[in-house]
């Protein structure tokens, strides 16, 4: 039966602590799985990784140092290798994924990235991971300190099209409690050969009373009322001279952001001079290199240049050639910037408040 034609409650379950273990032991056999694990012993920070064992899956994390679009855009790939003779070697595609975990802000922003890769220049290397990765999201149960997802409407819970939606229960007995809702077909593949039994009607109003509790737990807001008249009203604001003085031009805050997608691509020459590749790596408009062109001119030489840039790009230059704002109020750039420069705390002091 197509998975359109099942009911509702056939397409929800409620998955104990075991049954989340055999669920993630079934789709490492068959997958390579990429889920939120702790980086240190004391589960402050989160990354997403490979996993082996169901054991590293951590669900309760806040957030992740990057995001999960590390999976589909990577960091750094090698695009093809070459040789004197002319041969020409591609990079293989990672094969079928499952990004496990995924909260709705880096959902969201996974969201826009198909726009920008898949839209007007499809980008094949971006496009065969994308078709062959299968997207578990996570409806979030705690809030980061510097999380903003709630003023954007991109969380705490699941708007953007996923194949399966996991929402944290309460536990009964003190037993874990995770209510999973399939989307796709890709999303019932995961749980094929699997002994669930169909969710009580009941558990979405429990879902509902999860997803209202998070939201009263949210301290960090943004006003983007207007914000495009906002930021071209703003564009000569003394404010931009002040950053200038705080910020570091160190790029944390562009490499950890899930809507970032800027790369730099360069042909690599081995010693040898008979071999070399094509490779390409994320780059960032903050870095100072990052606008020089040809015979040394730098169009965005100053940090106030190069921080407006960041600013306008996720606030004003997105809106009009993607249909939403860049930022997803996911709160990395806060966290992770040394000097704490505060995406909300600018947009405030624009708005005069």
């Amino acid at each position: 039966m197509a998975l359109e034609a099942l009911p509702e409650a056939e397409r929800l379950f409620v998955l104990t602590g075991s049954d989340m273990a055999q669920l993630l032991t079934s789709l490492i056999s068959r997958y390579s799985v990429v889920a939120p694990v702790p980086k240190d012993p004391k589960r402050k920070d989160h990354v997403f990784k490979a996993i082996e064992t169901p054991e590293e899956v951590d669900l309760r994390y806040q957030n992740t140092i990057l995001p999960p679009k590390k999976a589909l855009h990577l960091p750094f790939e090698v695009l093809f290798s070459f040789d004197k003779e002319g041969a020409i070697t591609h990079a293989k595609d990672v094969g079928p994924q499952v990004l496990f975990g995924v909260h709705p802000c880096d959902l969201h922003a996974i969201a826009i990235l198909d726009i920008v890769f898949k839209r007007d220049y499809v980008d094949p290397y971006y496009v065969n991971k994308r078709n062959d990765t299968t997207i578990v999201a996570l409806n979030c149960q705690t809030v980061g300190e510097n999380c903003f997802c709630l003023s954007l409407g991109t969380g705490p819970s699941v708007k953007d099209p996923c194949d399966a939606t996991l929402t944290p229960l309460p536990p009964v007995l003190s037993e874990d409690r995770y209510l999973l809702e399939i989307h796709t077909p890709k999303g019932f593949d995961l749980v094929q050969g699997m002994d669930l039994v169909p969710a009580e009607p009941d558990v979405l109003s429990e879902k509902s009373k999860v997803i209202e509790e998070t939201k009263r737990h949210f301290k960090k807001r943004i006003n983007t009322q207007d914000i495009l008249e906002i930021m071209e009203d703003n564009f000569r604001n003394p404010i931009w001279e002040e950053l200038m003085e705080d910020c570091l031009g160190c790029g944390s805050c562009t490499m950890v952001c899930p809507t970032c997608f800027c790369y730099n691509v360069a042909d690599v020459v081995d010693l040898n001079l008979k071999s070399g590749r094509r490779q390409r790596e994320w780059d960032s408009c903050m870095l100072l290199e990052y606008a020089e062109v040809a015979m040394g001119h730098n169009f965005r030489k100053d940090r106030d240049a190069r921080i407006k840039q960041r600013m306008y790009h996720k606030l004003a230059y997105y809106q009009p050639q993607f249909g939403t704002l860049g930022c997803v109020g996911c709160g990395r750039c806060v966290t992770t910037c040394v000097k704490k420069i505060d995406i909300t705390d600018v947009v405030a002091r624009l708005r005069g408040e």
